[in-house]
C-alpha cells in the first residue's frame, strides 16, 4: 500500500489511490467524444446555412412542429454529450481522491482543472466491500454499488478496505473478523 498516499487534517481524511488507464474504455469513449464533436459541429454549420439561405421551406404550423422536433432531438443530442464526457473524464483520469468529511464522503476523478466528483451522505454508505463483478472495492449507497479504485491489485485493495473499515467503520470492522 505504498502507492496509496494518506492526508488527514482536522477537518477531513484524504485517500489519494493511483489509477491505471484501461486503454479500451479509454479508446471507445475518445472516439464517442471525437464523433459526438464532429456531429455537433456538422448540425450547427448544416442548421445555420439552412436558416441563412432561407431553405426552411415550411411556414406556420410545419415550421413550428419542425422547431419542436429541433428542440427534442437537440436536446437529447446534448444529454448523450453530457454523458460521454463525463464517462471519458472519468476513464482518463489517473488517481481517484476520497475524502471523508463527518457527515459526506466525496469521490473524485481529477483530469487537471476538470475531472468527475461525486458526493455522498456518510449515513447511508455501507462499509467498503470486494466486489467481484467490477474485481475492485465497492461500497453500497441505497441500491447502488460504487466501485472504487477499480485498477488496484487484489492485495492493495484488500488492504486498503480493511484499513478504511476500521477508520470509519468501526462496528463493522469487529463483526468481520
Amino acid at each position: 500500500m505504498q502507492r496509496i498516499l494518506f492526508e488527514e487534517n482536522a477537518e477531513r481524511t484524504k485517500i489519494i489511490i493511483p489509477l491505471r488507464w484501461q486503454w479500451g474504455y479509454l479508446l471507445t469513449y475518445s472516439t464517442l467524444l471525437a464523433t459526438w464533436l464532429l456531429g455537433t459541429g456538422w448540425a450547427i454549420l448544416t442548421l445555420t446555412t439552412t436558416i441563412r439561405e432561407g431553405r426552411v421551406g415550411f411556414q406556420g404550423l410545419y415550421l413550428v412542429a419542425w422547431l419542436i422536433m429541433l428542440l427534442i432531438i437537440g436536446s437529447l443530442w446534448w444529454y448523450l454529450g453530457r454523458h460521454v464526457w463525463r464517462r471519458w473524464q472519468y476513464y482518463m483520469a489517473q488517481r481517484e481522491i476520497l475524502f471523508f468529511y463527518a457527515d459526506k464522503l466525496v469521490v473524485r476523478r481529477p483530469l487537471s482543472l476538470l475531472g468527475v466528483t461525486d458526493g455522498y451522505a456518510r449515513a447511508h454508505i455501507a462499509p467498503f466491500e470486494f466486489d467481484p463483478k467490477t474485481n475492485s472495492l465497492a461500497f453500497a449507497y441505497g441500491s447502488y454499488r460504487i466501485p472504487i479504485g477499480i485498477t488496484l491489485p487484489h492485495e492493495e485493495a484488500a488492504a486498503l478496505r480493511q484499513q478504511i473499515n476500521e477508520r470509519f467503520f468501526p462496528n463493522y470492522a469487529d463483526q468481520e473478523e
